[in-house]
């Protein structure tokens, strides 16, 4: 892509968010053995898909009348471990102890989240989208705030005959929060907490997060390229290295662009759209927001009144 100009609005210091989703590699440090363990699943009958619309329909008037307990009680902390899969007798000790003392409280707030938003922040939740797949269910919530926007996609399993919230999609990685739980549970099964990589990635880490909390971007950059290439496993790296190049100057945000854009493979959606963003490049909006509207079910109204808004996609 040859862009005519870049993309100098204020938001760019707002955008460089990333450094919370790539924290959790410094949170989650577990050491144990992972495999699948899902037990054969049977397409939804008309009376479950009925009961998953009538939990959207509760979950829906919950969110709007600030129900805290609701969606703390209706998120399975059962079923959303499950994904993770089997674990040995010391690993499943470990797991439950970093996943009771940290992962449970992370996943909790970005629940409450929602609710703290629109009550405490003045910002709007929309209904988007209930999907009915073969196994399971999705809905997908639009949060609007002053400059910026948010989707937040959450499965919906039966247990027990209930329906339950049971995993968060992250439509910046393209999977779900428990997929990235998993490559990260594999990646630090592979490399030990002795190992040259893991120890060279935690570093880099805690500089990166250092300089970015003391606005020293190119200090940042640097220790963003220091990481090892075996522990940059989600596209949080990428979104990181494009917006912190956006900080310092435009040569070298498009030098980043260039070598994170995977044009062979494709992007994330999310990636695609920071692209777009940066470099204004008109082809590539219209393609993006093609692919919003079809892949997270907003409708091209409300999608058009966004960007009529310039509200930006965080």
């Amino acid at each position: 892509m040859a862009p005519a100009k870049i993309n100098m609005i204020d938001g760019r210091k707002d955008l460089l968010n990333s450094k919370k989703c790539i924290s959790i590699l410094l949170i989650i440090t577990m050491l144990f053995l992972s495999c699948d363990d899902f037990q054969s699943e049977q397409s939804l009958t008309k009376e479950q898909i009925q009961h998953v619309h009538q939990f959207v329909g509760e979950l829906n008037r919950s969110l709007e009348k600030f129900e805290f307990d609701f969606i703390k009680k209706v998120w399975s902390h059962t079923l959303f471990k499950r994904k993770i899969g089997k674990l040995d007798n010391i690993g499943h000790d470990v797991f439950n102890h970093v996943y009771e003392t940290t992962v449970k409280g992370v996943v909790t707030n970005l629940n409450l989240n929602l609710i703290n938003k629109v009550k405490h922040s003045g910002a709007t939740l929309k209904h988007i989208k209930t999907n009915i797949m073969d196994t399971y269910a999705e809905v997908t919530y639009l949060l609007i705030e002053e400059g910026y926007y948010h989707f937040t996609k959450y499965r919906i399993d039966l247990y027990n005959g209930k329906p339950y919230l049971s995993d968060i999609y992250s439509f910046k990685d393209n999977q779900w929060f428990s997929s990235s739980m998993r490559e990260i549970v594999l990646l630090n099964t592979k490399y030990t907490a002795f190992s040259t990589n893991r120890h060279e990635a935690n570093k880099a880490l805690e500089a990166y997060q250092h300089a970015i909390n003391n606005s020293d971007y190119e200090y940042a950059f640097a220790a963003l390229n220091q990481i090892p290439e075996s522990h940059q496993i989600t596209n949080e790296f990428k979104i990181a290295k494009i917006n912190t190049a956006a900080l310092i100057n435009d040569s070298l945000l498009l030098k980043t662009i260039d070598e994170e854009n995977n044009l062979e493979e494709g992007n994330s959606i999310y990636i695609d759209y920071l692209i777009s963003f940066y470099l204004m490049d008109s082809i590539l909006k219209e393609e993006v927001n093609a692919r919003i509207q079809k892949e997270i079910g907003i409708s091209k109204f409300l999608l058009d009144s966004l960007n009529t808004q310039n509200l930006v996609w965080n």
